[in-house]
Order: structure tokens, then sequence, then C-alpha cells
């Protein structure tokens, strides 16, 4: 497949392709805790076998919220558009109880 792709890609022992198709339902099964202690490689597109950390980057350190960082964030949001919604359901309602009276009387 790296040879297709001319990509790296990670790969397994061939050994675990039985494990695989096995369906887990738990996560102490057999080919679960195989696959856990499997050791991974990269195999490049020549055909290659080298390790992992030379293929893929590890994902960058996160990084702990500032100290001048507010505690609570300020409040944007008003209750204006709720009002709004309100009227017009207030609206619509009249009306239709309006439309209603008139058909009966």
């Amino acid at each position: 497949m790296a040879k297709i792709t001319n990509l790296p890609i990670l790969a397994m022992p061939t050994e675990l392709e039985s494990d695989i198709t096995k369906p887990a339902k738990s996560v102490n099964d057999e080919p679960v805790v195989a696959l856990k202690q499997a050791p991974l490689t990269a195999v490049k597109p020549t055909g290659e076998e080298v390790e992992i950390a030379q293929v893929v980057t590890p994902p960058p350190a996160q990084q702990k919220a500032t100290a001048d960082a507010p505690e609570r964030l300020p409040q944007t949001a008003s209750l204006l558009p709720l009002l709004g919604l309100i009227g017009l359901l207030s609206l619509g309602a009249g009306l239709a109880l309006m439309g209603i009276s008139k058909r009966t009387a």
C-alpha cells in the first residue's frame, strides 16, 4: 500500500490478522489485548521498515491557560430576541383566536 500511495504507512505483524477479523465483546478479550501489545512499525514506499517516530510527528504539547485569562466570560447576550419571539407568538395566537371567533359567529 505504501508503494501505491507513495507515502509511508503504519503496519503491524501479519500474525495478528486473524485476531482483527474476530469481533471483540469487551476490552479484555484476547484480540483487543493482542492489538494493544502489538509492535507497530512504519513502512516507507521503498518497502523499508523504519521506526514510527521517523514517520509520525507527535502532537504538540497542550499549553495551560494563561494567568491573565479571566475567570468568567463577559455577558454579551441579551433577552431582546427572546422577548421579540414571545411577542410574535402572542400576536400569532391573537390573530388565530380572532379568526376562530369570526368563523363561529
